[in-house]
């Protein structure tokens, strides 16, 4: 039996790990992505991004558990999600069911990055954030009362919430 790598990386434990380990690795290692400092308008949509209730799903800052990377362990760090599943109702259903998710549960995106992102939602179908946001109301959301919140926020509030979005 030959046990010796098809391809050489130059990295012998690399070599010897699947594609989705070493992926698993190099994401686990990645710095997460830095938001542009706060302006006054940036720091309004951050208010504003608490009053309405985002932070319930996109909770703002987490903290890491004990891990057996060095300098990993009790790490906060701020992904503005919770990786739960939650319902987003027929709108944003794709019928898929995967693991415990049924065909309208997903889980909590991490908003860090958005504003470097050109397409949102799970299934990119749209580039306009604004657009993204609104359609997490639908029939059985779980976010229908953020989504009520945020549209009866005044034009100046709603934008000072897209910009610090932009700003992750």
């Amino acid at each position: 039996m030959n046990l010796s790598p098809a391809f050489n990386s130059g990295s012998p434990a690399s070599d010897y790990s699947s594609n989705i380990v070493n992926f698993a690795v190099f994401m686990r290692l990645s710095a997460p992505p830095t938001p542009m400092p706060d302006t006054i308008l940036t720091a309004r949509g951050r208010q504003v991004f608490h009053n309405i209730g985002r932070h319930a799903c996109h909770i703002m800052t987490q903290t890491t558990a004990q891990s057996e990377y060095s300098g990993q362990s009790k790490v906060s760090f701020s992904p503005f999600s919770d990786f739960a599943l939650h319902d987003m109702g027929s709108g944003l259903a794709d019928g898929i069911s995967q693991g415990n998710a049924t065909g309208s549960e997903f889980r909590t995106a991490p908003l860090w990055g958005i504003g470097q992102r050109l397409f949102f939602l799970h299934d990119g179908r749209t580039s306009d954030l604004y657009r993204a946001i609104t359609a997490h109301a639908s029939n059985g959301s779980e976010a229908n009362t953020v989504i009520a919140n945020f549209e009866m926020l005044s034009p100046g509030d709603q934008q000072a919430l897209l910009d610090f979005l932009r700003s992750l």
